[in-house]
């Protein structure tokens, strides 16, 4: 029934979904390398993903009013100038919420400024859209930017250090302090990737005809 559902709407279902089937993390390997060496505990997940939607939403939707006339070079430059700009009241909610965060993601919030959605994405894909269509995907793409982030931070961190957002989790018996380190989140992030495969070829299959001619 499901992968009925799914071939009946792929079209809408591809267009829209950037949180599962077409996450950027996860299906495209898009602003991969952050998660994988920042995030070991669900907070620095946490303060990643705010910074990330922050950045990268505004950034986005705001340069859609850039006039196409101006030369591609010119528009992506822009993109990026206002995406740092951004970076400063981005900062400054994470120094409220998540002020350890900020150290442990280093160099890699920074760098969000130019990940490929605002610098490549945008003049490629979003801004080829309907702003009211721009905005539910660029939500959805943020929505499957925590979903990775956390997913992986709060493995690593529960199993890596037997701790959630910095509390003790006492049911827990044992830990693997190797996950805390970068490669461990390029595993666990490949292994999700792989599902997410998975999934996408379990739904693209064809419909057996006994399975349709039951549903119909």
């Amino acid at each position: 029934m499901i992968r009925r559902f799914y071939q009946n709407h792929r079209a809408t279902i591809e267009k829209y979904d950037q949180f599962l089937l077409n996450n950027p993390v996860l299906e495209r390997g898009l602003v991969v390398a952050p998660i994988i060496v920042t995030c070991n505990t669900l907070g620095n997940a946490c303060a990643l993903s705010i910074a990330f939607a922050f950045i990268t939403l505004l950034a986005v939707a705001l340069t859609f009013f850039i006039p196409r006339k101006i030369p591609y070079t010119l528009r992506v430059i822009v993109n990026a100038i206002l995406a740092s700009l951004l970076f400063i009241p981005a900062i400054l909610l994470l120094q409220r919420f998540f002020p350890e965060s900020i150290f442990n993601l280093g160099i890699y919030l920074p760098l969000l400024v130019t990940n490929s959605l605002i610098v490549q994405k945008s003049e490629s894909r979003y801004h080829q859209e309907k702003f009211s269509v721009m905005l539910l995907q660029l939500l959805a793409a943020a929505a499957g930017f925590a979903l990775a982030a956390c997913l992986v931070g709060g493995f690593r961190e529960a199993f890596g250090k037997g701790t959630l957002m910095g509390r003790p989790l006492e049911d827990l018996s044992f830990t693997i302090p190797a996950l805390s380190l970068p490669f461990a989140g390029f595993l666990i992030v490949g292994f999700l990737a792989a599902g997410v495969q998975k999934l996408r070829n379990f739904l693209r299959r064809p419909v057996p005809k006994k399975e349709d001619d039951r549903h119909e």
